[in-house]
């Protein structure tokens, strides 16, 4: 008995005593092949280790998260000429590592743990804005790495403020939830942020409540697939000159890879624009892209980025055709549909709904790729319908639109004018009239 105790004690100093230097090396190159994962999908931001102090218990970093273009590009460049500034705006990230089966170097932290995981980390922020000062940013993320390599992280800030001569800034805190898998490429969010404003010389800007829902893992493709969800209670922007104030803005998205083909869905709906001299506005749209070829999109899509990420990314687009043009016709010729199945747009005068299908079928894979024959294999419907005194509200705003009824492109249906269009093999018809349209080529 007492030699199985013996061997108890043994294996328990090893797994809190020896343990932790093992799994710090493991827990630096999960952090490592976190940060290699993130920067690959960024567009745009880099990332730079600044530093990192292994320890036996506990490990220190410093990681830099560089604004480098990409998508960002524009407005880095807009940002540099109006400071002055020679460097890059980023963002620090200084984070502590507890490690070890035991990770018992936390116990003397805030949100510290004896549970068993790879590593135990807190992170605090700075903004460097350029020019080498760094201000601190409020709020922690806390994370737990497991044995398998998932990161659960959670990121809080409390109530508070902060005011730089004209600017104040109110935040009513931010709890975020975020688990990750750099293997897998798996990352699931869920969190609220509460309302903010922003005041600046007796104007202000007010942000509600939002809340974030994604569940996305990384496709064989290079790119995400998953649902992503997002709502904005509100937004005001109380200003003398241009005051506008939004209801609830929602939008979701959902994303897969079915067979090699990429479908994806979009909602997104906006209530109560109220605009002064306009009045209320509503917006709701439901679009969905279906049978893209997921192999030109990864293409395309990589493209993209690397134009972005030049040091002239206006030119690299204007030159980017060549370079693509291969794979967007393969995505015509390999078939495709976009649907629009709601598109409504509410005035005061009333609601326009539109409705719209493009159907592509799948081509002969061994016949020439002609774009003439893209449009003759296609087919194509489009209703749109509007009320009469939103009809004439236009026609008073621009007189040219009664040429739309005069055209027979909008006809009287009740209270309402509606076109509907069908296109099939190369012929219009709006209303029931034909209207042959040229083809390119023929």
């Amino acid at each position: 008995m007492k030699r199985w105790l013996v061997v108890l004690l043994v294996v328990l100093a090893v797994v809190v005593l020896v343990s932790p230097g093992i799994v710090g090396r493991m827990a630096e190159k999960n952090l490592e092949e976190s940060i290699a994962w993130a920067e690959g999908g960024s567009g745009g931001i880099r990332f730079e280790t600044e530093s990192f102090d292994r320890g036996w218990f506990t490990s220190q970093g410093r990681h830099r998260m560089v604004l480098s273009g990409g998508s960002l590009r524009a407005a880095v460049d807009t940002y540099l000429q109006a400071t002055a500034y020679d460097e890059l705006p980023s963002l620090i990230i200084d984070t502590r590592l507890d490690h070890g089966l035991v990770p018992i170097g936390s116990l003397n932290r805030e949100s510290g743990s004896l549970m068993p995981v790879l590593a135990s980390a807190v992170s605090t922020f700075q903004i460097d804005p350029g020019n080498g000062e760094l201000l601190p940013l409020p709020g922690s993320l806390y994370s737990n790495v497991s044995l398998t390599g998932t990161t659960d992280s959670r990121f809080v800030l409390e109530t508070g403020s902060f005011e730089n001569e004209k600017v104040r800034i109110e935040w009513a805190g931010v709890d975020v939830a975020l688990q990750t898998n750099s293997s897998t490429g798996a990352f699931v969010v869920e969190g609220r942020i509460e309302p903010v404003t922003i005041s600046n010389d007796g104007e202000a800007i007010r942000i509600g409540a939002m809340s974030i829902s994604a569940h996305q893992v990384r496709s064989d493709f290079g790119f995400n697939v998953g649902s992503a969800e997002f709502a904005l209670e509100s937004l005001v922007v109380d200003s003398t000159a241009s005051p506008v104030t939004v209801g609830k803005i929602s939008l979701s998205t959902d994303a897969n890879v079915d067979d090699a083909r990429l479908n994806v869905s979009t909602k997104v709906a906006v209530d109560a624009i109220i605009v002064p001299g306009i009045g209320d506005m509503n917006f709701v749209l439901d679009l969905a892209l279906n049978r893209l070829d997921a192999a030109s999109m990864q293409v395309i899509a990589g493209a993209f980025r690397q134009a972005q990420g030049t040091a002239e990314p206006e030119a690299a687009l204007a030159d980017l055709f060549p370079l693509i043009e291969n794979d967007l016709q393969n995505i015509f010729a390999s078939g495709a549909e976009l649907r629009i199945d709601r598109l409504d747009v509410t005035l005061p005068q009333g609601k326009v709904s539109t409705r719209i299908i493009v159907d592509i079928p799948e081509g002969d894979s061994s016949a020439d790729f002609s774009w003439s024959g893209i449009l003759l294999a296609t087919t194509a419907s489009a209703d749109i319908r509007m009320p009469t005194a939103l009809f004439e509200f236009l026609q008073m705003m621009n007189p040219q639109a009664g040429a739309l009824v005069a055209m027979g492109i909008l006809l009287k249906d009740g209270d309402d004018y509606v076109m509907n269009a069908e296109y099939a093999q190369g012929l219009l018809s709006v209303n029931g009239a034909p209207m042959p349209i040229p083809m390119p080529g023929m």
